[in-house]
């Protein structure tokens, strides 16, 4: 009993140290993982580990399984993050006044140590196989009718998700965001005295030098747009002319605009996801050529990033968005001056 209490507190090392590497190796920015996302790590984790006991070359090869390197680095993640916590439960069931089964408590640790070891092999060596094109969403909008996103409204209508689509249309923001929750409210402008529609956004991707933390979108009360009406309508209907947008899941809302678009355009090439939405915004607001309200209203800091949006040629024919304002609590910083080299992975302008 002894030698194998020495035998595995040597596997507890050995894992300690194989784990502490790579943590030392990870230069990304440290980040505070909430609950919901552990839950998800775990629920990924386990699913790699089932299968990697069924499929030739084990972990390794589960986890190569994919041509996305989004796809392969989130295992990667997720993995690291569920190996550190079985890590953890496993020293205390060896240090418990009551172990389990010594043998058995040795076999885990031992295949405990080699999925790390796996672990730790993947990101050496990083993803192995050809990579998929990333294709842009902005793409997606080809061959779309000209009021595709009112069409796609007008078929949610009964639906849970109407007025999240709507929120999408009207704002251009992420999904992640609509998780958050958005607040929407109609007042008077102090300086026109016009009433404005206002939706207030919380940023995603937000850094000490990326993204913007809060941004408003305003349209005029009057604006003849057909959602802009309706949101009208719905603010009349409320004790105080203010409500609340939010969904409890970003896939669910993604899941049904996929759903819905299938229905309406069967035979459309593309996949069409909240983000499209997000492109179409941009396209509507660089045709109005104001280039600046364009990156305040996706969020962005940087005006090089817009142009991986929808181009001023994809504004909507029939009911372009026109916002009468757009205000952010950070400026929005120039592109470089001279020629620019592209990126890779970057879809053509």
């Amino acid at each position: 009993m002894n030698e194998l209490l020495f035998k595995m507190q040597e596997l507890l090392n050995h894992c300690q140290a194989v784990l502490n590497a790579m943590r030392s190796s990870d230069i990304q920015e440290q980040r505070s993982t909430s609950y919901k996302t552990k839950v998800e790590y775990k629920r990924q984790a386990q699913q790699l580990l089932q299968r990697a006991l069924i499929v030739d070359g084990g972990l390794f090869a589960v986890v190569q399984s994919t041509t996305r390197i989004s796809t392969f680095r989130k295992r990667l993640v997720a993995l690291e993050h569920f190996l550190g916590s079985q890590q953890e439960q496993l020293a205390r069931e060896m240090s418990a006044p009551v172990m389990p089964a010594a043998e058995i408590l040795h076999l885990r640790f031992f295949l405990h140590l080699k999925h790390l070891q796996a672990l730790q092999r993947l990101r050496q060596e990083g993803m192995a196989g050809e990579r998929a094109k990333r294709r842009s969403k902005r793409q997606s909008l080809a061959g779309l009718p000209a009021n595709w996103r009112i069409d796609l409204c007008k078929r949610a209508v009964g639906g849970r998700y109407l007025f999240s689509l709507i929120v999408l249309t009207l704002t251009g923001c992420r999904p992640s965001e609509l998780v958050d929750g958005i607040d929407v409210w109609r007042g008077k402008d102090e300086v026109t005295g016009k009433l404005l529609i206002h939706f207030r956004i919380r940023g995603a991707k937000v850094k000490g030098s990326q993204g913007q933390p809060l941004r408003t979108i305003s349209y005029d009360s009057n604006d003849p747009h057909p959602l802009v009406v309706v949101v009208n309508e719905l603010l009349d209907t409320q004790p105080e002319p203010r409500v609340f947008a939010q969904v409890r899941s970003a896939v669910n809302l993604t899941v049904e605009i996929r759903r819905l678009a299938r229905s309406l355009w069967p035979n459309h090439r593309q996949p069409i996801t909240a983000y499209c939405f997000r492109h179409q915004f941009a396209a509507d607001l660089k045709a109005n050529g104001d280039d600046e309200a364009t990156c305040r209203g996706l969020g962005h800091i940087s005006a090089e990033t817009r142009r991986l949006y929808g181009t001023a040629g994809q504004a909507s024919k029939g009911h372009r968005l026109r916002p009468l304002q757009i205000d952010a609590e950070r400026p929005v910083k120039p592109r470089p001056s001279g020629p620019r080299t592209k990126r890779r992975g970057e879809p053509k302008p």
